[in-house]
């Protein structure tokens, strides 16, 4: 229910979140602050830099939605001294957008540090408001924390050590942060939008579908479209919907050129939230071929849509997937995967939809993560 009294102001500070650079970045941490906006005032402080820019800064409002996001877009510096140059524009475009809310900040919530939380630390030293933190890195899956230099992982546990609540979205990263950090955060998975379709999908091919961002090194597409080349000669009408959009944008599209698969593979490159939500429904399967995720968010999409999921086994989402609901690989193991399709184009439709949407709903529908995230911030 909509709180009805005086709603204290949640100021968010997220690393990653959706921009007109990338409008998939960090979306789950946007449905996050849309999921509490009947409970708190919610005010978003996104810095991007933008290479593009002919000032110093820009920045960009957006009341809609019933939360107020201010990103501010700063031109990044070049030669010897750009990290340095950076990360003061970074604090800067932070501070710029800071100015703009009125009234008594409650409470700050931080995603992904330690970069983003230097206006809670400091907001916490002056006027003493707490602040909390979420990690979603999966640098703590794969060893890349471990290679930060002794004074970043020196201030990151500082800056834990002041955060009146920690939590990560899964048990293996919070298992992993521990790990890393010493400190035991309190698992809070994300929240899977409802989002059901109203048009009846059908299809001559067999329709599959995958999400991502272009970075192969984590999410292995050109795996996928190797595999997915090889098993077209076993199955011709199979279809391969990709969507995202990265660094590796253009190395995977060369692949499927060369591969001579464009009449079966369509790349639809970044798209919105809304429009990935409805392609979860014009699938018969979904594929992740992740070497690692935190969570899995699309894999949980396509689950919440009813749609059975081929998984390599790669952190996040082993937690909510079993025999009902998908079929598991294991990462880089391509003969795996190819007999995984080809199992599930023949199988998807005895998977129970119903019961498929439902289980995802009751795990991580709106009533059951709001509750964890109030709690959280008791």
């Amino acid at each position: 229910m909509p709180n009805t009294g005086h709603k204290k102001k949640m100021l968010i500070l997220p690393r990653w979140y959706p921009n007109r650079k990338d409008i998939q970045l960090g979306v789950f941490i946007r449905q996050q602050a849309l999921l509490l906006k009947n409970d708190f005032d919610i005010h978003v402080v996104y810095a991007q830099a933008d290479e593009n820019l002919i000032s110093k800064y820009e920045q960009v409002s957006n009341n809609s939605d019933g939360i107020h996001e201010q990103i501010v877009y700063f031109r990044p510096g070049k030669g010897l001294f750009a990290k340095l140059l950076n990360a003061h524009r970074y604090g800067k475009a932070q501070e710029l957008a800071i100015r703009n809310i009125q009234g008594k900040i409650d409470l700050c919530h931080v995603h992904v540090p330690y970069r983003s939380a230097f206006p809670a630390v400091h907001l916490q030293n002056v006027k003493k408001v707490p602040y909390y933190i979420t990690e979603h890195w999966s640098g703590h899956l794969t060893g890349d924390f471990q290679k930060k230099n002794k004074a970043d992982i020196a201030l990151y546990k500082r800056i834990l050590s002041k955060a009146s609540g920690i939590s990560c979205v899964s048990n293996l990263l919070a298992e992993k942060f521990k790990e890393n950090t010493g400190y035991q955060p309190v698992v809070i998975p994300n929240f899977i939008e409802k989002r059901d379709s109203k048009d009846s999908f059908q299809s001559d091919q067999i329709e599959i579908l995958s999400v991502g961002d272009m970075n192969d090194e984590i999410k292995n597409f050109s795996g996928l479209v190797k595999v997915f080349s090889e098993t077209l000669k076993c199955n011709s009408r199979l279809h391969l919907t990709i969507i995202g959009g990265g660094p590796d944008e253009n190395k995977i599209l060369n692949l499927i050129d060369s591969l001579n698969i464009k009449n079966h593979v369509e790349f639809l490159g970044r798209q919105n939230h809304e429009y990935v939500l409805k392609q979860m429904h014009h699938c018969h399967f979904y594929v992740c071929n992740s070497n690692k995720e935190t969570f899995g968010m699309t894999v949980a999409e396509a689950l919440r849509a009813g749609k059975p999921v081929i998984s390599t086994r790669c952190g996040g989402p082993e937690e909510f997937l079993h025999e009902n609901n998908a079929l598991l690989t294991e990462p880089g193991n391509n003969e795996t995967l190819k007999e995984a399709i080809l199992k599930m184009s023949a199988n998807f439709n005895t998977y129970q939809q119903d019961k498929i949407a439902a289980e995802m709903e009751e795990k991580f529908g709106e009533m059951t993560i709001r509750a964890k995230w109030l709690e959280f911030f008791k």
